[in-house]
């Protein structure tokens, strides 16, 4: 019985159309949320728990363990309009079946981003997930100073693209190298980037200075100051 309500649920699924908001949580790739979403929508009391899912995509994501999921057998089309990093939290556009086609839609207008960023510490990976490489020394930075600097983030810029990030080159994804300690097959070419605005809502210098509530920064700006950044 529960294999008939399975098949009939997979049945309606192709019924479905239209494009999801969903909070992806840290933790997880945007690909391996997709994954969850495409075995499980339509699905009741068979829903595959998201915790154990979770817990799969981590150990799939450890070093050494190349990157292999189950075979799914839902006949559900799926796609999602950008990619969030696995430590960043946010909303990810999921288009279901013929909703795929207006993802494209969605990405043209502006984003906004949230970011927590550490001064002094250089990572291989240029976020909080890689091995620190170097830690500098940032007790005189200030306020005042990021606010001087920021003006020269702002706007059209040009951004390298670390190694560890999901563009292909040479057939492969960047992080597939790095992960194997490889360099990319070929120099990674300088993005055009536009930047609306930029403000620094909190800032914290331990026994030194705080002021405001958050930290919104672009790369760069700590690697001006100190040599080093995620």
């Amino acid at each position: 019985a529960a294999e008939v309500a399975t098949k009939h649920a997979r049945l309606a699924t192709s019924a479905l159309h239209g494009v999801l908001a969903v909070n992806k949580p840290p933790g997880i790739s945007s690909a391996g949320l997709l994954d969850y979403l495409k075995r499980n929508i339509g699905l009741d009391s068979s829903c595959f728990p998201f915790s154990e899912h979770f817990a799969r995509e981590q150990k799939l994501r450890a070093p050494g363990t190349k990157l292999k999921r189950p075979h799914s057998m839902s006949q559900l089309r799926v796609g999602h309009g950008g990619t969030l990093d696995v430590e960043a939290s946010g909303v990810l556009l999921i288009g279901i079946n013929r909703g795929c086609k207006h993802l494209d839609k969605f990405l043209k207008g502006g984003k906004t981003y949230l970011a927590n960023n550490c001064l002094g510490v250089t990572t291989d990976s240029r976020d909080a997930e890689g091995h620190i490489l170097n830690l500098s020394n940032t007790k005189h930075v200030t306020h005042e100073m990021l606010d001087g600097v920021l003006p020269r983030f702002v706007g059209s810029i040009q951004q390298t693209p670390p190694v560890f990030s999901a563009i292909k080159m040479g057939g492969k994804r960047l992080y597939e190298y790095a992960r194997k300690g490889q360099s990319a097959p070929e120099e990674i070419k300088a993005r055009t980037v536009l930047v609306d605005q930029i403000t620094v809502t909190h800032f914290e210098n331990p026994g030194h200075e705080t002021s405001g509530r958050r930290v919104a920064l672009p790369r760069g700006v700590s690697e001006y100051f100190a040599q080093g950044r995620y």
